[in-house]
């Protein structure tokens, strides 16, 4: 971990080497102003915005070092807050989720793809892909635990447990890489999509997906208890459209950024009347289906909650303002 002292100051402002070591040493200092922001665990300190794109950047006296995510990260930011959820049941809370998770790049895989996710988790992505049998899937993960169940659970497939940047990988191998909720973990994206290009073969597919900071509740309803829970110190980047194409392209890819909904519409309508977080992720991720019992009427009910929510959905996305961003992309042929 690089030396988290004197990168900033609120005072005279973001360091040169701060944006070195982040990857953005070639924007200008006062092209980024500081923000004041708390932290879910109530701690307050300073996000470094770039003004042009709206990229932020947690100021490093609060980033962890790699050794985190090998067990605390599962055991602070799981399912339910503070609690160490094991592998099997997340699969369980987290199955609708991944399944739209890998609908939006299942349409790469065949029998020749040579796969690679970093930052594979429970395996809820990497066992799908698995069971479209392409020729080759790999995974990297630092948890211990994880990567073990893992292998039990998708056995044919190679698991690296340890960081991606120790990960001794194949260069030019991978034609298809994916990584979700990973690179905003990353104390530099920029050699984070570099080694992933290095990996890749020309025309290679890339899929990634991260936290928005264009998030409608943050920017849109601006809900304070939102704001707060939303920064953490296990984020250090918050991307949004603009400043994750751009980084793509620099790294050699070319694509395009949409928005992606994660957690419901009524997971927001909650945010805005209780002004806190649901008591699990099993409850924010469900949609809501209030009528029980036989007859027309509750489905017809529920009938119009599923059409309400696509219709959300798709107003959000339009807009741009998801929960989420994903990026869809090749790696260019440069010869």
């Amino acid at each position: 971990m690089f030396l988290k002292n004197n990168l900033t100051n609120k005072s005279v402002g973001i360091s040169p080497e701060m944006l070195t070591v982040t990857g953005y040493g070639d924007t200008p200092c006062e092209a980024y102003a500081p923000r004041e922001i708390v932290l879910r665990d109530g701690r307050k300190t300073l996000l470094w915005v770039h003004e042009r794109t709206g990229h932020g950047i947690l100021d490093p006296q609060y980033w962890e070092a790699s050794s985190f995510y090998e067990q605390a990260y599962r055991e602070e930011h799981g399912p339910k807050p503070g609690e160490l959820t094991g592998q099997s049941k997340c699969l369980e809370i987290y199955r609708e989720l991944n399944d739209r998770q890998f609908a939006e790049f299942s349409d790469l895989i065949n029998d020749r793809t040579r796969f690679l996710e970093i930052g594979c988790s429970f395996g809820g992505i990497l066992s799908r892909v698995a069971a479209r049998g392409p020729a080759v899937s790999h995974a990297v993960e630092p948890n211990t635990r994880d990567a073990r169940f893992v292998k039990k659970q998708v056995p044919a497939a190679e698991i690296y447990n340890c960081t991606f940047e120790r990960a001794a990988l194949q260069k030019g191998y991978y034609n298809l890489v994916a990584s979700l909720e990973v690179l905003e973990h990353t104390v530099s994206p920029l050699a984070f999509l570099e080694k992933c290009a290095a990996l890749m073969e020309p025309g290679g597919a890339l899929f990634l997906e991260v936290p928005n900071h264009a998030d409608v509740l943050l920017g849109i309803y601006r809900e304070k208890a939102y704001r707060n829970f939303y920064y953490h110190k296990a984020h250090i980047h918050y991307f949004t459209a603009a400043s994750l194409h751009g980084l793509c392209k620099k790294c050699g890819f070319a694509g395009q950024v949409e928005s992606f909904v994660m957690y419901s519409l009524f997971n927001h309508l909650w945010w805005l009347q209780h002004h806190g977080p649901q008591p699990s992720a099993a409850k924010a991720l469900s949609g809501l289906k209030p009528a029980r019992g036989k007859g027309d009427a509750p489905r017809a009910i529920n009938r119009f909650f599923e059409k309400v929510e696509k219709e959300y959905v798709d107003l959000l996305n339009a807009h741009e303002v998801g929960d989420c961003l994903i990026y869809r992309g090749r790696k260019r042929d440069i010869r």
